[in-house]
């Protein structure tokens, strides 16, 4: 089974095992979380190595997560996971509990990334954008890649958009191959 599909049953226990007044501070508190893991290299490194005893992984995280509201409900995640040996999953789990989360409020989930930074009013235009194209709610991540080299790419749900200068030239350089 993949790692992937045992995080989003996690994540769906958390969620199910949560009250509903609580999942507003769980879902900051585990983005908080899920921002310290990304941010620190060493951090994700213990977290996915084999060799480091998850009594240590256990250790690190529940002093991350001390302080936070959702303390409790965390520090019983960071047990069960580390009671099947699955911390390493952490990261996955906390992600998978946001999409979760704003699946069963009925957003859908699109991913926006760019070849460059772009601006607030930009994002705005994005965002208004696909709410009325899908006539849902939509949790947009913004992202950059400069191997765009320009334009952007827009993930919903199962459907991708290619607008990419990269993607441009490489349908210009398959063309002219195939004229060869």
């Amino acid at each position: 089974m993949s790692d992937k599909i045992i995080a989003h049953r996690y994540a769906v226990a958390l969620y199910s095992n949560s009250q509903n007044d609580e999942l507003d501070k769980l879902y900051n508190d585990t983005k908080e979380l899920l921002g310290l893991i990304k941010a620190s290299h060493d951090l994700s490194s213990i977290m996915k190595s084999p060799l480091i005893k998850n009594a240590l992984k256990l250790s690190i995280t529940k002093k991350l997560i001390h302080g936070l509201s959702s303390f409790k409900i965390l520090e019983g995640l960071l047990e069960t996971l580390s009671n099947n040996r699955r911390l390493y999953l952490l990261d996955t789990v906390l992600t998978s509990f946001g999409e979760v989360l704003l699946s069963k409020r009925g957003y859908k989930s699109a991913k926006v990334t760019t070849a460059y930074e772009i601006d607030s009013e930009t994002k705005k235009n994005i965002s208004d954008y696909l709410n009325a194209q899908y006539k849902s709610k939509i949790n947009i991540e913004f992202n950059t890649s400069q191997s765009l080299l320009g334009g952007m790419t827009v993930i919903v749900g199962s459907k991708m958009v290619d607008l990419s200068l990269r993607n441009q030239v490489l349908k210009f350089t398959n063309n002219v191959k195939g004229d060869i």
